[in-house]
C-alpha cells in the first residue's frame, strides 16, 4: 500500500513538473578587469524553492546552465559581493566592468534590461537621499523610538518619489515580469498604507496568462485573496487564547458587545503613542457595550509586552498574537478591527484615529 501511494505521489509530482515546462537557460560571463581565481555563485528560485550553483573563474570567465519555468529574480556573488539581476530561460551574456559587481552589462534578456532601467532610477533616488539615511541610522543607534517617529515623516517625500517611479514603470510595462515581481513583493506599500486593492487587481488583470501562472503572478493572486480576509462584512475569526493573567479568553464570549481588536506591539511607537486616546475611547464606551482585546506581536518578547501593558496602564484584555495576524491579514501596526454584536467585522483602521472615532460615535453616542 505504501509503495502504491509513493508511486502515485511521484507520478503526480512528475506530471506537475512536466506541465510547467522546464526551459533551459545559459549564462556566459566575464570580467573586463583583471580577475584571477575564486568562485562565482548563482542563486535563483524555481516555484519559490531556492537553487544554488557555483563555478570556478578562469581568467575572469564564468558560465552557468540549467533550467527554469519562467523568468526569475536571481543573484550572482563573488568575493562576498552580490549583484541582483533577472535570469531568463534563454542564452544570456554578462559583463562585469569591476570586481565589486557594481557595473554590469547584459544581453539576451529583455526582463534584465527592464530591471536595469528601474533599478538605475531607484539607485539615483537613493544616492540623493544618502545623507538623510545616514542621519537616520545615527539616530536609530541612539533611540529606536526617535528613529521611528522621524522616519515616518522625514521619509514621506522619499517614499512618494519611489512610488511614482514604480507606478510609471508599471504603466509603461504592464506585460513585464519585472512589474509582476515588484507587485508580488508589494514594494509600493512604502509604509504609507497598502497598495489599493482595486489598483492591484487592475495591474494583475493586465498581465499575460504566462505571467499570471508564474510564481510572481500566483503571489499577487494570493495577496488579492488575502485582502478578502477579515474585511468589513465578513465574520470575525473565532479564537481562544491564554491572556496576560493566565486565564482563557475566547472571542465568542464577547457576543452581544462591540469588540475592538487592537493589533499592536511593545516595540511599535505609533501603537504606544495612540494608547492614551484608545484609553479615552475605552472609558467612554465601556459601559455602553464596548470592549477591547489587545493582541500583541510580542510572542518572543513577553517581558517587554508585560512591561508595556503596565507602563501604559492598559485596562483592557491582553493576549499575544499567536498567528492571529495571519488569520486577520494584519501586515502593519497598529491595526484595529471593530466587530459588532453578531461577530461581523464592521471596520478596519490604522494609525488614523478620526475614522474609528466617527464609527464609534455613530454606534453609541447617537443611539444611547
Amino acid at each position: 500500500m505504501r509503495l502504491l501511494l509513493f508511486s502515485i505521489l511521484l507520478s503526480l509530482t512528475c506530471t506537475k513538473l512536466l506541465s510547467q515546462r522546464l526551459l533551459p537557460f545559459s549564462i556566459k560571463g566575464k570580467f573586463s578587469t583583471d580577475t584571477t581565481g575564486g568562485k562565482m555563485y548563482l542563486y535563483y528560485q524555481i516555484n519559490g524553492v531556492e537553487h544554488a550553483d557555483s563555478c570556478l573563474l578562469k581568467k575572469g570567465v564564468f558560465s552557468f546552465s540549467g533550467s527554469l519555468i519562467h523568468t526569475e529574480f536571481a543573484r550572482l556573488s563573488f568575493n562576498n559581493r552580490v549583484k541582483d539581476f533577472f535570469l531568463e530561460p534563454k542564452p544570456m551574456t554578462i559583463l562585469f566592468k569591476d570586481a565589486e559587481l557594481k557595473q554590469i552589462e547584459t544581453s539576451g534578456s529583455k526582463s534584465e534590461l527592464e530591471f536595469r532601467e528601474i533599478d538605475n532610477q531607484l539607485r539615483k533616488i537613493n544616492i540623493r537621499w544618502k545623507t538623510v539615511f545616514d542621519t537616520l541610522d545615527a539616530v536609530s543607534l541612539r533611540s529606536n523610538a526617535a528613529f521611528q517617529e522621524l522616519r515616518d515623516w522625514v521619509l514621506l517625500p522619499y517614499f512618494e518619489e519611489c512610488r511614482e517611479t514604480y507606478l510609471d514603470f508599471f504603466n509603461k510595462n504592464p506585460q513585464s515580469f519585472i512589474t509582476a515581481y515588484y507587485l508580488s513583493q508589494n514594494v509600493i506599500e512604502m509604509n504609507q498604507g497598502v497598495f489599493p486593492t482595486d489598483s492591484l487587481q487592475a495591474y494583475y488583470d493586465r498581465v499575460r496568462t504566462p505571467i499570471k501562472n508564474s510564481w510572481y503572478g500566483k503571489k499577487i493572486m494570493q495577496e488579492l485573496a488575502n485582502r478578502k480576509v477579515a474585511i468589513p462584512g465578513t465574520e470575525a475569526f473565532s479564537f481562544m487564547q491564554t491572556d496576560i493573567n493566565g486565564l482563557q479568553l475566547s472571542l465568542s464570549s464577547f457576543r452581544g458587545k462591540y469588540i475592538l481588536l487592537d493589533f499592536w506591539g511593545s516595540w511599535c511607537v505609533p501603537c504606544r503613542k495612540g494608547n492614551p486616546h484608545l484609553k479615552e475611547l475605552y472609558y467612554h464606551y465601556k459601559d455602553k457595550g464596548f470592549d477591547i482585546i489587545g493582541i500583541a506581536k510580542d510572542d518572543n518578547t513577553k517581558d517587554a509586552w508585560i512591561k508595556a501593558v503596565e507602563k501604559d496602564g492598559l485596562p483592557w484584555h491582553q493576549i499575544l498574537c499567536n498567528n492571529l495576524d495571519i488569520k486577520y491579514n494584519v501586515t502593519s501596526y497598529p491595526t484595529k478591527i471593530l466587530i459588532d454584536k453578531q461577530g461581523l467585522i464592521i471596520g478596519r483602521f490604522g494609525e488614523d484615529e478620526i475614522e474609528i472615532d466617527k464609527l464609534l460615535n455613530s454606534i453609541f453616542d447617537k443611539t444611547h
